[in-house]
């Protein structure tokens, strides 16, 4: 009996160790498994976190070369700064995130769609200003706001789109270029449908309120210069002459006309050779003072525009500048000034 009760002893020991040893053997090889399915939960959230951020990066650019490099944008650039081209972006639906000032002259004709944001004064930029705007693209409407190293500056601020200098003749190119830029191709050619269907309707009325009566177009600066304006091309000859197809006096055909100039700086002894029909002046803030001294003087009032009551005074904010709203208020301008 001893001797069986000795052998059961010894089985019960063996088998409480089996077990036991069965038990410690558990649980490390669970820790392991759990190890391995959090180390692998760990790595999966990693993938995940760089698809997610690779996703972010590779988001949907567009490359745009222009004369001072190339420029990656987003397709859809939500903050966008444009010196003196806020007309084009608020043409398109657009608010900018900055105003051009030059000095004390600003766009009043956009005040009530830009007039409540920081202004960035070209004869003096402030690069802090615009820092301080957060743009995430930049136009800069001609070549000299980039010399000089300006261009890194801007550039270290956001991706920066120089236009040329011929963006003031090209303006409908210039319009579909940042219609692309911003992702507003449709709105650009609605803008310039608009426009063209209004000018066709505009030469129509002219022509049979004017006939070929001769128009011309006078500007008084700050300076006390006197500028005449022809054509074909810029501010004042891309409206009157090539889009309403208006009639220049001879004397713009003569000092100011020409694919390198369309303005001409002229002396008070040359004004008597404005022979035009109808004559157009404006001024710079500055130059109100001189302007109506030219008015009011003998030379002036012996101009066959001024015997006829054939003047019209316009505003230099819109008629100095370029761009479809600008370009539009021009039209309703002349289309005021001559169609009775």
């Amino acid at each position: 009996m001893r001797n069986l009760r000795d052998h059961l002893l010894v089985c019960f020991i063996v088998l409480v160790f089996a077990v036991l040893t069965a038990c410690g053997s558990t649980n490390p090889a669970s820790s392991t498994q759990d190890s391995r399915s959090d180390q692998t939960a760990e790595a999966s959230g990693d993938n995940q976190a760089s698809t997610t951020t690779a996703q972010q990066d590779g988001a949907q650019v567009n490359t745009f070369k222009h004369d001072f490099g190339s420029i990656e944008v987003p397709a859809h650039p939500q903050r966008i700064a444009g010196l003196y081209l806020e007309d084009y972006l608020v043409a398109l639906g657009i608010k900018p995130v900055t105003q051009t000032v030059i000095g004390s002259f600003s766009l009043k004709y956009l005040q009530s769609s830009i007039g409540d944001l920081p202004k960035v004064d070209t004869s003096a930029i402030d690069y802090e200003a615009m820092l301080a705007a957060r743009p995430d693209l930049i136009l800069l409407a001609f070549p000299n706001y980039a010399n000089d190293g300006n261009y890194d500056k801007f550039s270290s601020i956001a991706p920066t789109y120089v236009f040329g200098a011929d963006a003031p003749d090209q303006w409908r190119e210039a319009l579909r270029t940042i219609g692309e830029l911003t992702g507003k191709q449709a709105e650009a050619e609605k803008v310039l449908q608009s426009y063209d269907s209004k000018v066709k309707d505009a030469k129509a009325k002219l022509k049979a309120a004017i006939g070929d009566e001769t128009v011309g177009f006078v500007r008084v600066r700050s300076n006390k210069e006197i500028r005449l304006y022809g054509g074909p091309g810029g501010y004042v000859g891309n409206v009157l002459y090539t889009d309403l197809g208006l009639n220049p006096p001879q004397i713009a055909k003569d000092l100011a006309w020409g694919e390198d100039t369309s303005m001409a700086v002229i002396s008070k002894e040359i004004i008597p050779e404005i022979t035009a029909d109808h004559l157009f002046i404006t001024y710079d803030e500055g130059g109100k003072e001189l302007a109506q001294e030219l008015i009011n003087s003998s030379i002036w009032k012996s101009l066959p525009a001024v015997k006829k009551n054939q003047t019209y005074e316009v505003s230099m904010d819109h008629w100095m500048t370029f761009g479809p709203l600008a370009y539009n208020k021009k039209v309703d301008d002349v289309l005021q000034a001559l169609v009775k």
